[in-house]
């Protein structure tokens, strides 16, 4: 059954449906009443999974449960799971290139986090990620980040913590298929780019490209094919107006260097 037409069946709106299909919004036991009788689910299957729902609905309500559900937690799983990730920073550097220290200082900033972003937690997840990018094992990921000459600039809770991310940079920019251009900084305030942005594709049917935009203090997803395909059209427009690969890279470490020769001054 099409998307399209399970949404005209259940009355939900294409957004609701992707969300549930994506685990972003929790079910309800109607919802699983709903959905049940639209595609023929024996009895006791969607009765059982009423009976989970209620227990987590209730859970919910309680405000006991320990998990919640949002944006900047998903996605910092989802670009593990991603084949082609495409970024764009606009006042910092793109979330999932954050040193952990430079994430807890882009947190005081406004930088969308959640419970769990804690130094430990963000410290594992950065070098998970890191170690998946740099296998040479058949890695199919490809990366391709655009950033802003004033989010390179920008320190981020002090030159220590912004120079380690911009050497990270540097140092992934190395890898095959990584690659990473800056954009000047006369044509940000031509374009006016207001939102950092992460464009996901994964491999499998079942998951959808998926946009996720980031704003001072928050994040959300957008699954929308139109939208997404914009979104991808405006970021090779962009990368034609980017510095090469190479500049950007002297750039970054010219801006890291400067960081370095400050603090030993």
């Amino acid at each position: 059954m099409s998307l399209a037409k399970a949404c005209e069946t259940s009355g939900f709106s294409v957004a609701t449906l992707s969300l549930i299909e994506n685990g972003i919004k929790p079910l309800d036991p109607l919802d699983i009443m709903i959905l049940g009788r639209i595609y023929e689910l024996p009895n006791d299957t969607w009765k059982r999974e009423v009976r989970r729902a209620e227990y987590a609905s209730n859970e919910r309500a309680s405000g006991e449960s320990k998990q919640r559900l949002n944006a900047p937690e998903d996605v910092d799983k989802s670009y593990l799971e991603a084949v082609t990730l495409y970024a764009l920073g606009t006042d910092m550097l793109p979330r999932f290139v954050h040193t952990p220290e430079y994430r807890i200082s882009a947190t005081t900033l406004g930088c969308p986090t959640y419970p769990g972003d804690s130094p430990a937690s963000t410290a594992e997840r950065h070098a998970g990620w890191i170690r998946r990018l740099a296998s040479t094992k058949g890695s199919s990921m490809t990366v391709e980040v655009l950033v802003t000459e004033d989010a390179v600039r920008r320190v981020v809770g002090n030159p220590t913590i912004t120079n380690a991310a911009l050497v990270q940079l540097v140092h992934l920019s190395e890898i095959e298929h990584f690659k990473v251009q800056v954009i000047e900084r006369e044509f940000c305030l031509d374009a006016r780019l207001e939102s950092s942005y992460m464009h996901l594709t994964f491999p499998h049917r079942q998951h959808d490209d998926v946009v996720y935009i980031e704003r001072s203090g928050s994040g959300r997803y957008i699954e929308d094919p139109a939208v997404c395909q914009l979104v991808q059209q405006s970021f090779k427009a962009l990368q034609r107006s980017a510095l090469t690969p190479t500049l950007s890279v002297e750039l970054i470490a010219e801006v890291a260097s400067s960081l370095a020769f400050d603090l030993s001054r």
